[in-house]
């Protein structure tokens, strides 16, 4: 089999391609043969080889903007000839390059654009190719169970409910990174994501006189606002150091007296699949969380769940470093493989 993933954009730092490069390796695993067709950004051109092991056929759709690209994309995939074309999402792209060629589409979503609070032009076009990918998608998959019902219950279509699983590289747990108990928070620092309920409970805590380690890994727009706003109110306590990967990312997590996962409950959160939950959970460490979508489908009952508030998160916190050891939590995260999430997309096949 032939299978290929179109896509937009770099594949830098995007979390959703996390899911392609896992599905893509699997593959390849198999002795299937896979292919991507993606824009020509430099984070595409020299490293997406090495994202599938320099074992896939990468083709750098160029133009990427403007009408070239159109039938550069749709030229790509003539020349290709792959069994199936997955979409991970609606997007216009993707519905200029296979409208009207009979390819075998599979249809993944892990957000619904379509569902969101946008300006009436773009909703008008997120609908429409919303409504396109569902009608010509041989067939169709979800990274939640939100999605899975919204689907049935809205659509009467039985979506296929494949999430995310477990995808760090485990390391020896090594020395520890921290000199005293620190709670440990890992994601990207985007407006859209709730880290910011993290540095109010932290304020909290601080006007009590409660001053806990607390470290908030991660990159993004929001990065040098927290990191103002850590000292504007002068929290000495929490650290932001930025991007951490490989090992000392594992030790980070690993050494962490308790790990933070605030996730209100909103459309985007429903919808989404947090990578992040499979990465604590392989941890094993325990975590204070919000009981939100795909988190409560992984961590389950072995989770603490809080209110989504600063000043729950505050009170949880408090108590959770109040502890002098808080023991490891089995969150049975070998069913999390995505050997499993594979067989499963095989299966649909």
């Amino acid at each position: 089999m032939h299978y290929c993933f179109l896509t937009s954009g770099t594949w830098e730092a995007n979390a959703s391609f996390v899911r392609l490069r896992e599905f893509g390796n699997e593959l390849l695993a198999r002795g299937h043969s896979v292919s991507c067709i993606a824009d020509d950004y430099p984070y595409n051109v020299e490293k997406l080889p090495a994202v599938f092991n320099n074992k896939a056929s990468i083709h750098i759709a160029r133009p990427s903007r403007g009408l070239g690209q159109i039938m550069a994309r749709r030229r790509l995939v003539k020349q290709i000839k792959p069994d199936y074309v997955h979409v991970l999402n609606p997007f216009i792209k993707a519905y200029m390059a296979l409208r009207l060629t009979g390819t075998r589409i599979i249809g993944d979503w892990d957000e619904w654009p379509a569902h969101r609070n946008l300006p009436f032009a773009r909703k008008a076009m997120e609908k429409f190719l919303d409504r396109w990918l569902r009608k010509h998608a041989r067939r169709i998959v979800v990274a939640s169970k939100y999605l899975q019902q919204e689907f049935k219950q809205r659509f009467h279509l039985d979506a296929a409910y494949i999430p995310y699983a477990a995808y760090l590289q485990p390391h020896e747990d090594g020395e520890s990174p921290f000199t005293e108990p620190t709670a440990v928070y890992m994601g990207n620092l985007y407006p859209a994501y709730d880290h910011d309920l993290l540095f109010e409970a932290a304020r909290i805590l601080k006007s009590r006189g409660q001053t806990p380690k607390i470290a908030i890994l991660g990159m993004g727009p929001d990065l040098e606002k927290w990191r103002a706003f850590v000292k504007e109110h002068d929290l000495s306590n929490v650290s932001v150091p930025g991007f951490v990967s490989g090992e000392l990312l594992w030790r980070y997590l690993r050494h962490a007296h308790v790990l933070l996962f605030p996730i209100r409950e909103n459309l985007l959160n429903l919808c989404r699949c947090p990578s992040k939950t499979f990465a604590y959970a392989q941890t094993r460490r325990p975590v204070i969380a919000n009981r939100v979508g795909e988190v409560a489908q992984v961590l389950g009952d072995k989770g603490t769940y809080v209110n989504c508030t600063a000043e729950a998160f505050s009170e949880e916190l408090q108590r959770a470093m109040a502890t002098a050891y808080l023991p490891d939590v089995d969150y049975k995260i070998e069913n999390h493989k995505w050997s499993f999430r594979t067989d499963n997309l095989l299966s649909l096949l």
